[in-house]
């Protein structure tokens, strides 16, 4: 059994060396941030401040200005027949303007979403409010990086 799944590693690690697969966050970037601007909700400026200022320090041909608007807006769902809250839906909306090295500008919306339930404890609930959109700050990061790549 150990035998058969140490080959079967094995021909999967050369396949994948074969293929020319290459991770999509690697090290090697072909592009760089010039400037950065980003407006809106403070909580998302520092997770994408925070993670696209890699990018400024790298070295490429692929030179952007880029311009993000974040808007976080927390809506009731339902309630209950009493009329409190019953569920909640977070929406996470960024706007990104991308200016290229030779003027040309590029547009793109990325938004993210999510309902949940109400909590008895507060607590509890302004954490998993915050664990959330910390979590859509890095995922509309990583949407931004292969945007990027993409152009």
């Amino acid at each position: 059994m150990i035998k058969k799944n140490f080959i079967l590693l094995v021909i999967i690690l050369f396949s994948l060396n074969g293929c020319g697969y290459s991770p999509v966050f690697s090290n090697k970037t072909n592009f760089s941030i010039i400037e950065l601007a980003v407006s809106g909700d403070k909580k998302i400026n520092k997770i994408i401040i925070n993670r696209l200022n890699y990018y400024k320090e790298s070295k490429s041909e692929k030179l952007f200005s880029i311009i993000i608007n974040n808007k976080i807006d927390k809506q009731i769902s339902s309630k209950d027949t009493k009329g409190n809250p019953k569920t909640f839906r977070i929406n996470i909306i960024s706007k990104i303007k991308v200016k290229d090295s030779n003027g040309k500008i590029n547009e793109t919306t990325i938004s993210k979403s999510i309902n949940y339930n109400n909590k008895s404890n507060k607590f509890d609930l302004k954490k998993y409010e915050n664990e959330t959109i910390k979590n859509f700050g890095n995922k509309i990061c990583e949407e931004i990086i292969i945007y990027l790549q993409s152009i």
